[in-house]
């Protein structure tokens, strides 16, 4: 049996206007725009990123969630990840 590996270093918060869809902690956060995929990984420099297709957060090697959307702005700033979602620009 696999051992799974606890890391946990990113707080992650996901909403759109109505509700938070995700708050907690994370090892990774995948996201995809217009460059292609990305990471966002402990430590990431503050990034800003326009997003679109999927937010996948990674609690741990072995578990995963997959949020599919629209569109959404990114913002990374230390060890935070606030996604907001589904916006009509």
């Amino acid at each position: 049996m696999a051992k799974v590996i606890n890391v946990s270093n990113l707080t992650v918060v996901i909403r759109d206007k109505d509700k938070i869809l995700f708050n907690g902690q994370a090892y990774a956060v995948t996201c995809v725009n217009d460059k292609g995929i990305f990471d966002i990984l402990p430590q990431h420099e503050s990034f800003i990123s326009l997003i679109k297709d999927k937010v996948t957060v990674r609690k741990n090697p072995q578990e995963k969630r997959e949020f599919p959307i629209e569109n959404g702005i990114l913002r990374v700033y230390k060890d935070k990840v606030y996604i907001y979602v589904n916006f009509k620009p």
